[in-house]
């Protein structure tokens, strides 16, 4: 009988969650925002409502085990609390460094490596041999390097677009909200396109350009550039980015098979 594994992606905006059979098909996706304060009991039925559209059967009489990735942690007990619930608890695996894995973490310290970019190089895996560099593109933008080892040696934060947009209208009184629409040239003639522009093309210029410096400064230049991400969604990235918008899900789902 097929297995399914539930796999959720907790980032500070948003969450993704995944039904994946056993063999690594995706079955069901669904996308929500996160809630620090949800209960254990609002996040079962939150979730059941969102797979019922996907299912014939709840998600909880579906989901033979639970993969985790969380950002905000309030939230790890409250996906325990809901997978434990009910007449047929499920199994939580909560992504971390102690977890068996198959590359390394050359780092001084990695237990601070979060659990979302642990994922996105169990994901890369899946898809693309090492060396590699990784862009998450979310609420914070990280990169991650993973040379030929395969290990992560390091990479870069900083502020994702929806954060940076956010901070320019709160600190700059007169700039008025405008959409997030990528013009077609850099150069805007109005102050909303130049908005639009600086805010969207920026970005781009940011992820290209620090890719750029972190392949140069660590010797990896030529290694491969895998992109994920909400944001992706917004922005036009060089061809040489690979666009893999469920990278995090399947590097949940590479570590459930290592933690079987």
């Amino acid at each position: 009988m097929t297995q399914y594994w539930l796999l959720l992606d907790i980032g500070n905006t948003h969450t993704v969650a995944g039904l994946f059979s056993e063999v690594g098909k995706v079955v069901a996706e669904v996308r929500f925002r996160t809630d620090p304060l949800a209960t254990a009991d609002e996040y079962r039925v939150h979730l059941n409502q969102l797979f019922a559209e996907h299912l014939e059967d709840s998600i909880w009489e579906v989901a033979e085990r639970a993969i985790l990735s969380t950002v905000v942690p309030v939230l790890e007990k409250t996906v325990r609390g809901a997978c434990a619930s009910g007449r047929r608890p499920i199994e939580v695996i909560s992504i971390s460094s102690k977890l068996k894995r198959d590359f390394e973490l050359d780092l001084p310290f990695p237990d601070q490596l979060g659990a979302d970019r642990l994922a996105n190089v169990a994901g890369a895996l899946t898809i693309a041999e090492p060396p590699f560099l990784l862009v998450d593109a979310g609420t914070a933008t990280t990169f991650c390097l993973v040379d030929a080892r395969p290990a992560y040696i390091g990479g870069a934060i900083v502020p994702g677009l929806d954060t940076s947009w956010r901070a320019l209208q709160s600190r700059a009184a007169k700039l008025f909200s405008v959409e997030l629409i990528r013009p077609q040239s850099a150069v805007g003639n109005t102050t909303e396109t130049q908005i639009q522009s600086g805010v969207l093309q920026g970005y781009e210029a940011l992820i290209e350009g620090l890719a750029d410096r972190l392949l140069r400064d660590s010797g990896l230049e030529g290694a491969k550039l895998i992109a994920t991400g909400g944001c992706t969604r917004l922005i036009t990235l060089s061809p040489r980015f690979d666009i893999q918008p469920d990278l995090t899900l399947l590097g949940l789902f590479r570590y459930g098979l290592l933690n079987g």
